[in-house]
């Protein structure tokens, strides 16, 4: 589907507080506050990494949370342009691509990493995947011990394939979502959630006029309507197209 053929109902679907939809960013100067945000204190390293995850590869928090170590690093300890990830992760149960492409998410990454070698945390007796256990998470919380993310089991109502009414149910880490909202908030964000990071891909991946498939594909959405719905509209193209729509027509002499 080109950007001319796109159905315009998301152009009326403007954010308002309360509406359930994760505010986006619309800068990267609001993104670049967000990640100061996110590097203050002794989880800094960690907490941008994690938000780099969000808005570069348009995860969803609770998939971010369960990565492992060798998920994104090959052996030898380079870090992988995209990964495979596991259907057990996804909140479709549905295995996709991530990609791990932009050079400042790759950094932020990096940079944890030599966190995790340097501090020892959940580190093997090997050089490989660089010393930590390829086997642990990516990313750990501490409470005097550095450990795995604690998740519980989320049901939600949902429609299977034909169209009939089930429940489903997912893992979710409420204290990652809690720490992203605060983070995200904290940087001036209104209505802002760890959501926030795959609408931002999403409508930013939009204005530089990448297909509607290849957004959808990232996203990992099952339909195309699906993806419109997390593109934000942008009002200063939409005022660009629509204002002189009407140039040269005369109102009623009867309605003046």
């Amino acid at each position: 589907m080109s950007l001319r053929s796109r159905p315009v109902k998301r152009i009326k679907a403007l954010y308002k507080v309360g509406s359930g939809q994760a505010q986006i960013v619309e800068k990267p100067s609001q993104l670049s506050n967000i990640l100061w945000r996110a590097s203050q204190g002794q989880f800094g390293r960690r907490n941008v990494a994690i938000t780099m995850m969000l808005f570069g590869s348009g995860m969803r928090i609770g998939e971010v949370g369960q990565l492992r170590v060798k998920d994104i690093l090959y052996k030898n300890g380079e870090i992988k342009p995209a990964l495979k990830l596991p259907a057990k992760f996804t909140k479709t149960n549905k295995s996709r691509v991530v990609y791990i492409i932009a050079k400042q998410q790759r950094s932020a990454l990096e940079l944890w990493l030599k966190q995790r070698v340097k501090e020892k945390i959940l580190c093997s007796f090997s050089d490989d995947y660089l010393g930590p256990n390829p086997e642990s998470p990516l990313f750990l919380s501490k409470k005097k011990e550095w450990r795995k993310f604690a998740y519980n089991v989320k049901k939600y109502p949902a429609t299977d394939d034909k169209g009939r009414e089930i429940i489903k149910e997912t893992l979710v880490c409420s204290s990652l979502e809690n720490m992203m909202r605060g983070i995200i908030k904290g940087a001036g964000i209104e209505g802002g959630s760890s959501h926030t990071g795959r609408r931002t891909l999403a409508t930013w991946l939009d204005r530089k006029g990448c297909d509607l498939e290849a957004i959808q594909d990232v996203l990992n959405h099952e339909s195309p309507d699906m993806t419109l719905v997390y593109i934000e509209p942008w009002m200063s193209r939409i005022e660009k197209a629509s204002g002189n729509i009407l140039k040269g027509v005369k109102v009623p002499d009867v309605l003046k």
